[in-house]
């Protein structure tokens, strides 16, 4: 028996639905079986919403067949997205995915999957797989200072090298769409990233070259500072930094850039900055055009705003038709 053949019979990941509502009738007598299946199909509006959920699951995965959706029954539509919606994130699966299509390329440096015990453990994986990916692309944009079986020690030099090598941390200097932080500390100091080619744990290391501003720092992923000896990086690695950053002769990262590198990490500057401009313009607005209200009525039982979600959008249309039921105050 295949692998697959052998999880799909597993009646640990089985469930029959028809068991299930048996459960609630007398007996088990299929009369009342039969009945609460022909509620479920007559829940309002339900063809509507397996419609919303085809498209959400096509728009969010797609490489999902359509085909294979539209041959499932909207019951079966419906139960699957409540499934996915109880145990995962649209995010985790789509990194996962992600993380998969690595390591069938051979990206992944741990490849044995029964290693893996959670998404977390899989995204710092992914983010080394990353890297290798996009290694030539970023090769001119980052300093190589060590690289050995299990530690690379970098210099960002750029925006986007940053935010690559820094991929899956919440360090400030890689904050999608705001080079803010990262200029800040590229221009001030010695901005270094450690990344453990093995399970894909960073830390970032930061030296400041502003005499006014001393600073010797080390942060680990979830953008804590940390003492260096809690940074997982070896005491030889640690002094090889010391000894790095206090050379008489370092240069702040964006110092080491080439001339090529800083006229482009100028206009790509300036295009962001012509992007914000435009979006505060556009709120600005937006608010100018909202008209003062007044509401001289008499307050009524107010209605929420219609959800997002498809499944939470059918409780909603149920909750509305009551609403409206509701008598006028005179």
């Amino acid at each position: 028996m295949s692998k697959i053949k052998e999880l799909r019979t597993n009646t640990d990941y089985n469930i029959n639905i028809v068991s299930i509502l048996e459960m609630f009738s007398p007996d088990g007598k299929s009369k009342y079986t039969d009945t609460l299946l022909r509620m479920m199909k007559n829940t309002p509006n339900l063809k509507e919403h397996s419609k919303e959920i085809k498209t959400f699951l096509t728009e969010k995965f797609p490489f999902m067949s359509k085909e294979t959706l539209d041959s499932m029954s909207e019951i079966q539509l419906m139960l699957m997205y409540k499934f996915i919606d109880g145990f995962f994130n649209v995010e985790d699966l789509q990194k996962y995915r992600k993380f998969c299509e690595y390591n069938e390329r051979n990206l992944i440096e741990q490849s044995d999957l029964s290693t893996y015990k959670s998404f977390d453990q899989m995204i710092s994986a992914m983010g080394v797989a990353e890297m290798k990916a996009e290694e030539k692309e970023l090769e001119t944009q980052v300093i190589k200072l060590h690289e050995d079986s299990e530690w690379l020690l970098i210099r960002p030099l750029t925006f986007k090298s940053s935010c690559k090598y820094g991929a899956n941390t919440k360090w400030c200097t890689t904050t999608e769409h705001n080079p803010e932080y990262y200029n800040k500390y590229a221009k001030r100091g010695v901005l270094i990233y450690c990344i453990n080619k093995k399970n894909g744990y960073k830390v970032a290391a930061f030296y400041s070259l502003d005499k006014n501003e001393p600073e010797f720092s080390y942060w680990n992923q979830k953008d804590t500072r940390i003492d260096s000896t809690d940074s997982q990086l070896t005491l030889e690695l640690i002094g090889f930094i010391r000894d790095y950053v206090k050379d008489p002769k370092v240069k702040s990262n964006t110092a080491m850039m080439d001339p090529e590198s800083k006229k482009k990490e100028g206009g790509r500057k300036a295009a962001i900055s012509d992007r914000v401009a435009s979006a505060v313009r556009r709120a600005q607005e937006e608010v100018s055009m909202e008209e003062p209200q007044t509401d001289d009525r008499i307050d009524l039982p107010v209605q929420e705003s219609e959800p997002q979600n498809a499944l939470d959008r059918m409780q909603w249309s149920s909750n509305s038709e009551a609403y409206n039921q509701t008598p006028s105050r005179e």
